[in-house]
């Protein structure tokens, strides 16, 4: 059983706040699909009990990333293609551009290579794409999705020879990318073996906090139907209260605020528990924080948890997708990330999924 509710307009400012309540056993899975869906991640936060060891979990799938420069001639050569896209998975993002001013490139990890480019150089290139559905005004942006997998993307073909030309002659600097590179079936990474490609590590960053005052998920993930006023404040309740937990805020320990210096209090109902907060920052693959998920409901189930386990993921604000092809831009925020509020003991999960204005994931 799974409810996909986006919450009233005027409640978020603008920005979209979407909640899904998932069962965790459901076929559809509605908690990983989130997930799997999401390919440009560059932080991760998983805020669990004390007791939980989640230290030894982020080692295992925190996996290497690289650094290097590519012209866009570089992936689509035929030997690239087949030795990166077609064997496992690759995600690629270019760094230092915005997307709102500037041409920005991507590999989604599904083998499709997405340009989002200004009029002059979309005019310039002659590969036939789409105008972008959030642009600074109508016609300035658009968004050329090429499939390197399909079977056209071969140099016979003059598909790929038109593509070649306004690379060679257009789009021909070098680039600066983020890389990512898995294993198709385990997710785990591999080498990245291209002349010039630097190789990273996630930044693991871990700390507790003491008597933390946690919101009972109980009510939020028995809710059946229709969103009341109840529940909808509840569920933002929630959500505000992991991104204070994720900033390491004193907030998340007091019942009580100064109202003279800030509104915020932890609502009721909630449960005092010791917490471990684990912060992961670099090239985050899918894969691997689905594994994560998976290993943090299986714990919490097992362990019996008195309190839920919550994991927080956030998108690069210049990706030109956010959850799946989605287009994705800027405007005053980036803003794409989600939240998994997870209690295995009854096989419940809240996801929330928070973006932008300018961002056309519904």
């Amino acid at each position: 059983m799974s409810s996909h509710v986006p919450l009233p307009k005027e409640r978020h400012s603008k920005s979209k706040l979407f909640v899904t309540l998932s069962s965790l056993s459901s076929k559809k899975k509605e908690h990983l699909k989130c997930i799997k869906t999401h390919a440009f991640n560059y932080r991760c936060t998983i805020i669990a009990p004390e007791s939980a060891d989640i230290g030894q979990l982020v080692k295992a799938h925190a996996n290497c990333y690289y650094r290097v420069t590519l012209k866009l001639s570089d992936l689509i050569d035929p030997a690239f293609i087949a030795e990166f896209v077609k064997k496992n998975t690759l995600i690629a993002l270019s760094l230092g551009r915005r997307i709102d001013t500037d041409d920005v490139f991507a590999i989604d990890g599904h083998g499709t290579l997405i340009l989002s480019v200004c009029k002059d150089t979309y005019e310039s290139l002659g590969i036939v794409g789409t105008q972008a559905e959030v642009p600074l005004e109508r016609g300035s942006r658009f968004v050329i999705k090429i499939d390197l997998r399909a079977a056209c993307m071969v140099p016979e073909k003059k598909y790929y020879q038109r593509i070649k030309a306004g690379f060679d002659t257009v789009l021909n600097e070098g680039i600066e990318f983020l890389v990512g590179y898995y294993d198709a079936e385990t997710g785990g990474s591999l080498n990245f073996d291209v002349p010039g490609a630097a190789q990273c590590t996630p930044v693991v960053e871990e700390h507790t906090v003491a008597d933390a005052l946690v919101p009972q998920l109980s009510e939020l993930l028995a809710a059946k139907g229709k969103a009341a006023e109840d529940w909808i404040e509840r569920a933002q309740d929630v959500f505000e209260w992991v991104g204070l937990a994720t900033l390491g805020s004193s907030q998340v320990t007091s019942p009580v605020t100064d109202s003279e210096v800030c509104e915020y209090a932890v609502s009721e109902p909630y449960t005092k528990a010791n917490l471990r907060v684990v912060r992961i920052s670099g090239m985050l693959s899918p894969m691997a924080i689905s594994a994560m998920a998976h290993s943090l409901a299986t714990q919490a189930s097992t362990q019996g948890a008195a309190c839920g386990t919550f994991l927080c993921v956030w998108g690069h604000e210049d990706a030109p997708v956010s959850w799946a092809l989605s287009e994705h831009s800027y405007l005053t925020s980036g803003e794409h990330m989600y939240v998994q509020a997870y209690m295995p003991q009854n096989d419940r999960c809240a996801i929330f999924q928070a973006c932008g204005p300018w961002d056309s994931h519904s």
